[in-house]
């Protein structure tokens, strides 16, 4: 893909993760369907929430038109541009995906003049997006910017479940309860990977808990995590 360069202020570009690893999620239109749909099923949005979306074999879709202020960082999309790379699981997402954010973020740093940095969801949020080292694929430095000629894009080397990792209990929902179900079926717990903390994946946390030591309180915090990821 070829990028151009919108008639508005952008200084930040932040990168997310679709949360599915399912092949018939692996579109744009999947993601603009999701956001554009009436609630509760959808969130009622005029257009996707992102302004591009890097399927698994590396295909750059556009979504929302770069001219327009994204809907995917509460409180943080005035000045940003938004790129959404399909999948969940660490271990899934593709050299093609990481090749091709590789190019963009370069394409996009040059367009700005280096005036622009790269930042995950997860830094102004509690979710876990993007759950793969983004820092590391794009070669960042401490403050967001592209810290040199770089390497070549690294492969699927991802972080689990990076800082912040939330407190997450019965009754929550969002991407960061679809990671634990993720952690925790990689260890035959057999949960519905659905993002909605009920009854199945409170037993399975318990279960977790009480094989490692931890206090089993359903409640997964820091040690829970720590001990899911390690």
């Amino acid at each position: 893909m070829l990028f151009v360069k919108p008639d508005r202020p952008v200084d930040r570009v932040f990168l997310h993760c679709s949360a599915s690893d399912h092949d018939h999620h692996d579109d744009v239109s999947v993601m603009r369907r999701w956001h554009t749909d009436p609630e509760p099923d959808g969130r009622g949005w005029s257009d996707v929430g992102y302004h591009l979306f890097i399927r698994k074999s590396g295909e750059v879709q556009e979504g929302r038109p770069l001219t327009r202020i994204p809907a995917a960082q509460a409180g943080h999309n005035t000045g940003t541009i938004a790129v959404c790379l399909h999948g969940l699981a660490k271990e899934k997402f593709t050299r093609e995906q990481f090749a091709s954010i590789h190019d963009l973020s370069r394409q996009i740093d040059r367009a700005y003049d280096a005036g622009v940095t790269i930042h995950g969801h997860c830094e102004v949020s509690s979710k876990l997006c993007p759950v793969f080292d983004y820092r590391a694929v794009l070669g960042l430095d401490r403050f967001g910017a592209i810290a040199g000629p770089g390497s070549d894009p690294v492969g699927p080397s991802v972080v689990e479940a990076p800082a912040p990792r939330p407190v997450v209990r019965l009754t929550d929902q969002g991407p960061a309860v679809t990671v634990l179900q993720s952690l925790l079926n990689r260890r035959g717990a057999g949960v519905v990977e659905d993002g909605h903390f009920g009854r199945g994946t409170l037993k399975a946390v318990k279960v977790f808990q009480a094989a490692h030591g931890l206090s089993a309180d359903g409640i997964v915090g820091p040690a829970t995590w720590a001990s899911l990821v390690g």
